[in-house]
């Protein structure tokens, strides 16, 4: 009866953070789509949800530490728990994170500017497709996808690099939009930022299911 509950528990833990990390892939998915599409409401819709990742935040956590005060799980389960504990952080700095990059946009789709957005729209493609794919892998677990999906990080960082030190430039060339390119870098930054949080929950997958704990940072 005692395994039957406790695996029950995990079902709905997992339920939920399967939840949580829907909602946070479709606050990027939307955030991105307001710079494309310069669509302030769009941006207003993702700082609004903020609060539900929050609140998904609260409840997950809560809920694996009665699974340990009244379950005590072992091996895989308890792997599992303390995995899922860490994995809501990173979804929540991802949900932060897109925010974060929703307020930047709110605040530049109020002005004109000729400063090409392709390359952050390139880098936004990148990093949001390895969200939804971390999103899936924890659904589906499959050890060389994860592998294959931290390399993901390496394109991130450097893409992110060569933008920021082209915007730099931009900046001496029209010192006039200092402002608005500064919150490019930034948003660009906050992409950075989201890869490498979305690394860190490939890594727990990993480790929920081989007990290793392995660096997929190259």
């Amino acid at each position: 009866m005692e395994k039957a509950t406790i695996i029950k528990e995990i079902e709905s833990l997992k339920e939920k953070l399967l939840r949580m990390g829907s909602i946070v892939e479709k606050m990027l998915h939307k955030t991105l789509d307001s710079i494309k599409t310069r669509d302030l409401d769009l941006a207003q819709e993702v700082i609004e949800t903020d609060k539900l990742v929050d609140d998904y935040n609260w409840n997950i956590e809560n809920q694996c530490i009665k699974i340990l005060s009244l379950h005590q799980p072992v091996a895989k389960e308890l792997r599992i728990i303390a995995s899922t504990m860490k994995i809501i952080k990173d979804l929540e700095r991802i949900g932060d994170y897109s925010v974060d990059i929703a307020k930047f946009a709110s605040s530049l789709l109020k002005y004109s500017f000729e400063i090409p957005l392709a390359d952050i729209i390139s880098l936004a493609t990148l990093v949001e497709k390895m969200v939804k794919d971390i999103i899936r892998a924890y659904s589906e677990p499959n050890l060389d996808q994860l592998e294959d999906l931290s390399s993901y990080y390496n394109f991130v960082y450097l893409k992110y690099q060569e933008i920021s030190n082209e915007l730099l430039e931009e900046i001496y060339k029209n010192p006039i939009l200092t402002q608005q390119i500064v919150q490019l870098i930034m948003i660009s930054r906050y992409l950075e930022r989201i890869a490498d949080h979305a690394t860190n929950i490939i890594e727990l997958i990993y480790y929920i299911e081989t007990g290793e704990r392995k660096e997929l940072h190259k």
